[in-house]
């Protein structure tokens, strides 16, 4: 019987090729451009001065190494227009939209907007990105979404979240748009959202297609969020639980 990692999280992609060019990473392998620039300047500092240094802070680096992020999957230009609470995408060819099988890209509700303060030039809407990834996880294992911490502008940020893939397993980023008027690119493989488990322990990770099992889960999804008027939330948590625990102990 094939052992199975109880602590391992699975990333796995709807659409073949996705996780070979824009897989889920590791929070440690980006480094934005300013704590580059940091570290630098560290370097070249005598040793009486070193010690308060911004590159010492642990608050800081440790927030920048921990978990993953997920990164853009696909080119989009988003262009914003003034009076108009909505914005236009193009993306390098409309067959993606194809072959993911499901709307990329879209608008989430004015309730963000309504309720939710938010920056002077914020769009009521959340700009929502789809990705074709999917999230398999230890029972009980939630994830904090966050935006990417200190990032080099503000025109976009992710909103902050918490997941439960047992009850949703889809990973899909929502972005606070701080543009009111004008085009911005978001090019495949930016970092939009860091991903943090809510653990103690030792979690690894894969980054790969879904194989035929996990398929088989993601596509009844639909059905269970669609056929009933109020949320069965339990219901779905539990069949989520019992269909891959049962994988892992027949070591499927």
């Amino acid at each position: 019987m094939k052992r199975q990692n109880h602590n391992t999280v699975k990333f796995v992609s709807t659409i073949p090729g996705v996780a070979d060019m824009f897989p889920i990473k590791l929070m440690s392998e980006h480094r934005p451009e300013w704590a580059s620039k940091a570290r630098a300047e560290y370097k070249k500092l005598d040793k009486s001065i070193k010690q308060n240094h911004i590159s010492l802070c642990p608050g800081i680096f440790d927030l920048l190494k921990l978990g993953w992020y997920v990164p853009m999957w696909f080119d989009v230009y988003i262009t914003t227009k003034k009076d108009i609470d909505g914005f236009e995408w193009k993306i390098a060819n409309s067959a993606l939209t194809d072959l993911a099988g499901f709307s990329i890209m879209g608008t989430h509700g004015d309730q963000i907007g309504k309720f939710i303060p938010k920056r002077d030039k914020q769009l009521d809407h959340v700009v929502k990105i789809n990705t074709p990834y999917h999230i398999i996880a230890p029972p009980d294992l939630k994830f904090l979404f966050l935006p990417m911490p200190y990032p080099e502008h503000f025109d976009w940020e992710s909103t902050s979240g918490l997941l439960d893939p047992a009850t949703s397993s889809e990973l899909n980023v929502q972005l606070n748009w701080n543009v009111k008027e004008g085009e911005r690119f978001i090019k495949a493989g930016t970092p939009l959202m860091q991903i943090i488990p809510l653990s103690e322990s030792n979690i690894n990770m894969e980054c790969r297609e879904a194989n035929e099992k996990e398929l088989r889960w993601i596509n009844k999804r639909p059905y269970f969020n669609s056929f009933s008027f109020s949320p069965i939330r339990n219901k779905i948590k539990d069949l989520y639980n019992n269909y891959f625990l049962h994988s892992q102990s027949s070591g499927q």
